[in-house]
């Protein structure tokens, strides 16, 4: 059974893996407009890491009005955007740590932007991160896919957590002569 924990190292792990993929290309490959969701590839990756920190230091903590996102014109490099993304992983892992069955089952009051407010487990806002970032990454693939560049692999089976910390257990191992 999957457990929440897995579902965001996974998660965290892919979408790292694609920002990295992207500071590789010349930066007015990356915000050039493309009509996308959010114009670009920067516009997309920012609004996947904003939309974690939001759900995790907003919504969670019943602030969804006082949050504010962030934009993607705030950005004018991938040094920027990649350290958001540090700032953003070491806040969600300082909240995963505490995370325990009671605090999953807690309700929270998520208010869109629009003034829709929804009553959700903390559960369920996290699985909601989870799923808006797999959108985004669809639409990341197709932008590389359009400019004939492979996008990272972000398949399961290629980023199990399980199978992750078994492959760096081993290679501990043979690199302590085990």
């Amino acid at each position: 059974m999957f457990a929440i924990e897995e579902l965001h190292e996974y998660s965290s792990r892919v979408r790292r893996s694609f920002a990295n993929r992207l500071a590789e290309l010349p930066w007015g490959e990356v915000e050039k407009n493309r009509e996308a969701t959010f114009y670009n590839m920067k516009g997309i990756l920012v609004h996947m890491i904003d939309n974690e920190d939001w759900m995790i230091n907003g919504v969670i903590h019943n602030k969804s009005k006082e949050y504010v996102r962030k934009k993607s014109t705030e950005f004018t490099s991938m040094k920027m955007i990649l350290d958001y993304l540090k700032e953003v992983e070491e806040r969600s892992e300082r909240y995963f740590v505490k995370l325990n069955a009671d605090e999953l089952a807690r309700r929270v009051k998520l208010i869109t932007s629009a003034g829709q407010t929804f009553d959700l487990a903390v559960e369920e806002c996290l699985l909601q991160s989870f799923t808006e970032q797999l959108y985004h990454l669809g639409e990341l693939i197709a932008l590389l896919w359009q400019d004939n560049i492979d996008p990272p692999k972000m398949q399961w089976f290629w980023n199990n957590p399980r199978v992750q910390s078994q492959i760096e257990q081993a290679k501990s191992s043979k690199s302590l002569g085990l």
